[in-house]
């Protein structure tokens, strides 16, 4: 795959912070992530920095050796913000719309020509916004149920407690 695009130097920066916010996401140190890679200490120092091969082999690795998502990675840069890759090393979620991707080629690969774009567009927009719609009601779910229990969880009603049951 040609990454060529990885090679400017804002790209390089942008990769590099990804990098080494899901080594440290991971709770990594930077021997142990080249141990699992393979690689010297020196070699993937270089590579976290945004230096030496910046091949889709070794980012590959990387994500293997940090259990993160190689297409979040590659597309941090396209999005000029490593925040992407390192928010996106949990769920994978560019792996997952890649493999997705994969699977929708496979079998309608010789149809694919008589879709329309905005077919795409709506059915990406509809499964984004569900997927925000999600988020929202997971938040406003924990919010709720922490306002619920707000007088429960306090360290006073920890100790009034623990003083009462001594008592009786």
């Amino acid at each position: 795959m040609d990454l060529s695009f990885l090679e400017h130097p804002a790209g390089r920066a942008v990769f590099a912070q990804a990098v080494k916010g899901i080594r440290r996401k991971r709770d990594l140190k930077a021997h142990e992530v080249a141990q699992r890679m393979g690689l010297p200490v020196r070699t993937y120092e270089l590579f976290e920095t945004g230096g030496g091969s910046l091949s889709s082999d070794r980012i590959r690795k990387f994500a293997e050796a940090t259990d993160s998502d190689p297409f979040a990675l590659v597309l941090s840069v396209v999005f000029g913000d490593a925040e992407f890759a390192i928010s996106c090393a949990n769920a994978k979620l560019a792996m997952i719309i890649v493999m997705l991707l994969g699977e929708f080629f496979e079998e309608h690969s010789s149809d694919l020509r008589f879709l329309d774009p905005t077919a795409f567009i709506k059915a990406f927009r509809r499964a984004f916004d569900e997927l925000g719609s999600s988020l929202d009601e997971g938040e406003a779910f924990l919010q709720r149920w922490f306002e619920d229990r707000t007088s429960l969880i306090s360290l006073e009603a920890l100790s009034i407690r623990g003083v009462r049951k001594r008592k009786t």
